[in-house]
Order: structure tokens, then C-alpha cells, then sequence
């Protein structure tokens, strides 16, 4: 069986230069996820793969949420997505461009349909929602944990305990994880995809490939200082950088089908 299918429908609102660094994104996690999902017939539709519905619109205007995404239509077998939906805020796409962060953009965003955060409480894989320490409880994400912390024994991984309902729950947590490509927020530079998120897709059913991970290693106090990210007693993170890196994601609230 092939690497996994994404299939991206485009319905307004991005251009064709866009529209191609998204075709590369989705070929990112093809490479990443190595197992095709099976043929299913969903709304008279027969879909290989996930199917997403990607659009611009206004949200938030500009320095705000960038994009809203999740899945919509699941497998009735794995529960695993067939349809999902990336909504970007039209006032932050073309910035995303020119500063070459839409990439990361799209990359943060194609994971929420997979199901990043969005499936976590379906498959029984986050506990401690809503409260002051939410965290991720995934075997292998959480063996992925113990070595970027240099534990011997398995902890789990810590979730977002801040910022909205399309935010907190759903994200790794940004004090700890600094510029992680799926914490809530998009910082300067690289947001390195790590074995860590990889991992987490592992939990929830998929057939990964690890060595697709970009280099990672937990950001030190100082390196998050720079990045703009305070902690406060370990239960509070925001970034204060202005601009593009003050952006922030957010998954889709959906009621999800």
C-alpha cells in the first residue's frame, strides 16, 4: 500500500503559487506517513486517502488566528478522518508567503485534520482536559518524551493549558516545547516537525516513518526567552513577539460528524 493520499480541494481565496507550496506540504506528510487509508464511500463519494477543503476567508485580520482545520467525515472501521477542512484567514496569507512561513502554516494545519488534537479525545489519548495540566498519554509520544528529557523511565506530554478552545487541548504546550511545529503558536524561523508529533500519529493508528523528522531538541530558557515565550511557575505560556510570530493556530470547532 502506498504513503498516505491528500487529497487538497481548493475553494477560493488562495492563489496558484499558494496552491503549490500546499501540494508540497501534503507530499511532506505523504513522506511521513507511509500507509495509504483504505478506499471508503463517504456522501456518495469514494475517497483514498483524506480529502481536504481548503479556502481563505477573512477570520481575525491580520496578526491574529491564521487557520482553522479539522476533519469532518471519518472511517467507520478505525475512525480515522476521509474529509477534513483547512480554513485560512485571508489577511495573513500573503504575508505567510512572503515571510516563507506559509509552509509551516499549512504543514501545522494539514496535522489537525489527520487528527493532531482533533482525535485525541476520541481515542482515549489526552487526559486532564480543561484543567491546569492537560497532557498527552500516547505510548509511544510519551517514550518520545522520556528521551528528549533524558528520562529513563515514560512520562507523559504536555498539552497547551492556555489560550482558547481551538487552542488549549489541542496543541503541544509552548513553554516547553518552544518553536515545535505543533504547539499553538508560529514562531520565527524553523518550527521543526519533531519525532515527538510523528510519534503521536503512531498513537493514533497510523503507519509512520520517524527518520522523516526534522532535527529537534527541547529548547533551553534562554532559547525560549528569545523566541519570545515566557513561563510562569510552569503553568502558563504566551508569546510576546509581535506581528507575524504573535500569530496563532487553531483547530476548527466543529462539531465533527
Amino acid at each position: 500500500m502506498s504513503s498516505l493520499t491528500l487529497n487538497i480541494r481548493f475553494n477560493g481565496g488562495i492563489t496558484p503559487s499558494q496552491e503549490l507550496i500546499f501540494q508540497e506540504s501534503a507530499q511532506r506528510w505523504s513522506q511521513i506517513i507511509t500507509e495509504d487509508l483504505p478506499l471508503v464511500k463517504i456522501d456518495n463519494e469514494q475517497i483514498k486517502g483524506i480529502v481536504i477543503d481548503a479556502s481563505a476567508h477573512p477570520i481575525d485580520g491580520k496578526s491574529g488566528i491564521l487557520g482553522q482545520a479539522g476533519p469532518t467525515r471519518f472511517r467507520p472501521d478505525s475512525g480515522l478522518p476521509a474529509k477534513g477542512i483547512m480554513r485560512f484567514d485571508s489577511a495573513d496569507l500573503d504575508q505567510l508567503e512572503d515571510n516563507n512561513q506559509l509552509s509551516n502554516t499549512i504543514m501545522h494545519e494539514i496535522a489537525h485534520v489527520i487528527g493532531f488534537g482533533t482525535l485525541w479525545q476520541k481515542k482515549g489519548l489526552i487526559r486532564g482536559i480543561g484543567s491546569a495540566n492537560p497532557s498527552f498519554t500516547g505510548v509511544k509520544a510519551c517514550a518520545e518524551m522520556a528521551t528528549l528529557l533524558g528520562f529513563q523511565a515514560s512520562v507523559t506530554v504536555p498539552v497547551a493549558n492556555t489560550g482558547g478552545r481551538g487552542t488549549r487541548d489541542g496543541h503541544w504546550r509552548e513553554h516547553l516545547l518552544g518553536h515545535e511545529l505543533m504547539t499553538g503558536f508560529l514562531n520565527e524561523g524553523n518550527n521543526p516537525i519533531s519525532r515527538l508529533t510523528i510519534a503521536s500519529f503512531d498513537d493514533l493508528g497510523y503507519k509512520v516513518d520517524y527518520s522523516q523528522a526534522d532535527d529537534y531538541n527541547l529548547p533551553s530558557h534562554q532559547e525560549l526567552a528569545m523566541m519570545g515565550i515566557f513561563a510562569d511557575n510552569g503553568s502558563k505560556s504566551h508569546c510576546a513577539m509581535c506581528g507575524i510570530h504573535s500569530k496563532k493556530y487553531e483547530r476548527d470547532e466543529l462539531n465533527y460528524a
